[in-house]
């Protein structure tokens, strides 16, 4: 039988255990070479105006849904890129949503429509339960396009998208945004291996160390 200090010790290691994949899930790209890398196998998406997206297609099947978070159940087209809708018109006001309906393991965009004084801000949500929102970089000169991408080991389910600035401490509603050159990775990203080996070996030597002191313990009494 296991006693209360060997639980405590597979606890700890497995805490442990869970913070390390967490942490090492996922990976976020600034250049879409690393990206590619890590995603070799990919779909690449431009538009086409004027017309609604709602669908991203590709030789598997449906792979997302597009809509606008508090507008329409789809985007629009503007020029070969995407953005928000409300009420039939453009709204890039709004944050443009992607849901998952395969294993998708990557996603990349180039934002167009960025001025100095903004950022891009993104939230990813996993497969896992996990979710993050990060505000991204600014541009030094007026809709240059920066570049987002994330690959993870785990599948993304759903991914929001929008413009904001530090005025508005980075809520939705007061920048325009408008994303383009949208890519879906499919490639399932394997975890490191060193480090999950390394957990896996602390977890042991707190148990035995956990034993052993159970055992010394029981001696002396």
């Amino acid at each position: 039988m296991l006693t209360q200090i060997s639980w405590r010790s597979l606890g700890a290691a497995a805490a442990l255990m869970a913070v390390v994949a967490q942490a090492q899930a996922y990976t976020e790209h600034t250049d879409r070479a690393s990206f590619t890398a890590a995603q070799p196998s990919q779909y690449l998406y431009t538009f086409a105006a004027p017309n609604i997206v709602s669908i991203l297609s590709s030789a598997q099947g449906d792979l997302a849904d597009v809509s606008t978070v508090g507008g329409d159940p789809h985007g629009q087209a503007q020029g070969s890129n995407v953005g928000g809708s409300s009420g039939g018109s453009i709204d890039n006001f709004k944050p443009l949503r992607f849901d998952f309906l395969q294993p998708v393991y990557g996603f990349a965009f180039d934002d167009f429509d960025l001025t100095p004084d903004e950022s891009p801000v993104v939230s990813v949500s996993f497969a896992d339960g996990s979710s993050f929102t990060h505000v991204l970089g600014t541009v030094s000169t007026a809709f240059t396009p920066l570049f987002y991408g994330v690959s993870s080991a785990v599948a993304l389910t759903r991914v929001e998208v929008f413009s904001s600035d530090a005025g508005f401490d980075y809520q939705p509603g007061n920048r325009a945004n408008l994303v383009g050159n949208v890519t879906l990775g499919v490639t399932a990203v394997p975890e490191p291996p060193s480090m999950v080996l390394g957990a896996v070996g602390l977890a042991l030597t707190l148990f035995v160390r956990g034993r052993r002191r159970s055992s010394r313990s029981r001696s002396a009494g």
